[in-house]
């Protein structure tokens, strides 16, 4: 008779609810400045005939439009002993490598890289009042590793500093 060795039971560690993804409540001014940069830059690009390009940066007004203008609904997360529960979905540990903490629109966002290219991260609002046990667990498990910033998230924030879309 073979035996087996008895698995571990799934254990929940820690679970909170938040937003879905970060989320800033945006001004009038940010639209229109979205609005006037994309009304240039497809009156130069219509002068050159770049009908496809005018049509690219038309569908990322649309994008920015629609992200900025909705609010994310809230989600259900949870550490347990085998991986991670993301809406509903399980994440085991072996898929992920490292994960890294960043700060954006005053929110502490939680991301984790995945082995696979699909979904390549996972983001997750951290609850400012479980920050330390949320990180405590994580770190049983995972590595904390940050990767270097590559160009082009640099050239991202130096424009982003340079051509502020609201005044703050």
């Amino acid at each position: 008779m073979p035996t087996t060795q008895p698995t571990q039971p799934d254990k929940s560690l820690i679970t909170w609810t938040s937003p879905a993804r970060p989320y800033k409540t945006r001004t009038r001014e940010f639209y229109t400045t979205i609005l006037s940069i994309v009304f240039l830059l497809g009156i130069i690009l219509l002068l050159l005939k770049e009908f496809l390009l005018i049509g690219v940066i038309i569908a990322f007004a649309f994008l920015s439009y629609v992200l900025a203008s909705n609010k994310p609904e809230n989600i259900n997360h949870e550490i347990t002993t085998k991986g991670i529960i993301s809406d509903s979905k399980l994440y085991n540990w072996d898929t992920f490598t490292n994960y890294w903490i960043e700060k954006k629109y005053n929110q502490e966002v939680l991301i984790i890289k995945t082995k696979s290219g699909i979904p390549g991260i996972i983001l997750m609002v951290i609850d400012p009042k479980q920050k330390k046990t949320i990180l405590d667990h994580i770190t049983k498990y995972l590595p904390l590793d940050k990767p270097a910033d590559n160009f082009v998230s640099k050239a991202s924030s130096w424009l982003s500093d340079k051509v502020p879309l609201e005044n703050i």
